[in-house]
């Protein structure tokens, strides 16, 4: 195993994750990306992916070394060989241990997709002596592709989470569980109910009384994420849902604020060490109730 100056490299295979972050050469096209929480506690674990929008020709996957940085223990041949799809993507899960105070860069990765040259863009990580884990971590956010619509259009709206770390779980809040709404996602996928895969109870009722539904998109296995920054911070970009919908008649509408609990765990040893704690302490660190803004949509 190589060190580098921040990073102790340690390579093997996991599942989820997806991202793009400022695009250079020919990544404006998202063709390789990396991501990775921007955060990282100096002698923690966390996971790191690099994905390709389509398999990489034979033998064109390069690690290119940044400046001031030493070799990694990465190769090219290796990430081809041990390449996974996520059904949509392909990518390659790099787990490392941060090794040195202070900001670092992963290497950019560079492969020919279709006989066309792509590199990843840089995506700087922050080592630091202690964590800040709090209700900011992950954030929600509803959104339209427009501020106003003709009765005509086809209107699209998203969900979006953004999350300062990795790895984390999603639950239905606590009250609404206690009212018999499935708590973790497994339950959630076998009820099939969109009001708890949306977070927003009445959700469906509203939609079905006041538009014609075009698509609803529900991205159950977080494929696409990308990093991203809002409100000037760094973040993992998750899209949770997509729809498009007609409104039936003109007038104001309003979609209420999604709302789930996460848990995070700030690093790979996280779990394992809550796993040997307490029952309350696993259920209650690092968790908190996330709610996002509601979403008001104009037909004229």
């Amino acid at each position: 195993m190589t060190k580098t100056p921040y990073l102790i490299f340690q390579l093997f295979l996991i599942l989820t994750l997806n991202a793009c972050n400022n695009p250079s050469e020919k990544t404006q096209d998202s063709q390789i990306w990396m991501v990775v929480q921007p955060q990282v506690e100096l002698n923690r674990t966390t996971t790191a992916k690099v994905f390709f929008r389509a398999r990489p020709d034979t033998g064109s996957i390069k690690v290119i070394q940044l400046e001031n940085e030493a070799d990694y223990a990465l190769d090219g041949r290796q990430i081809e060989s041990e390449l996974k799809s996520d059904g949509k993507n392909y990518y390659y899960a790099i787990e490392f241990t941060a090794g040195k105070l202070g900001k670092t860069t992963l290497p950019l990765i560079e492969a020919s997709i279709a006989g066309e040259t792509y590199t990843s863009a840089k995506v700087p990580i922050q080592v630091v002596d202690k964590q800040t884990v709090d209700p900011s971590a992950v954030r929600l956010v509803l959104t339209a592709d427009q501020s106003s619509y003709q009765q005509s259009d086809t209107i699209s709206f998203t969900l979006d989470e953004y999350s300062k770390f990795a790895e984390m779980a999603r639950f239905t809040p606590a009250d609404l569980v206690k009212k018999g709404a499935p708590e973790a996602l497994f339950a959630i996928i076998d009820e099939g109910n969109v009001d708890y895969k949306v977070g927003i109870v009445g959700f469906k009722t509203y939609i079905d009384a006041h538009f014609n539904v075009a698509s609803f998109d529900w991205n159950v296995n977080r494929i696409d994420q990308k990093m991203a920054s809002l409100d000037n911070g760094s973040y993992i970009q998750t899209q949770l849902f997509r729809m498009k919908a007609i409104a039936k008649k003109k007038g104001k509408f309003k979609i209420d604020g999604s709302r789930f609990e996460y848990k995070v765990y700030p690093h790979s040893e996280a779990f394992r060490e809550e796993i040997l704690s307490s029952e309350d302490l696993l259920r209650k660190k690092n968790r908190w109730t996330v709610q996002s803004n509601s979403l008001e949509i104009d037909v004229r």
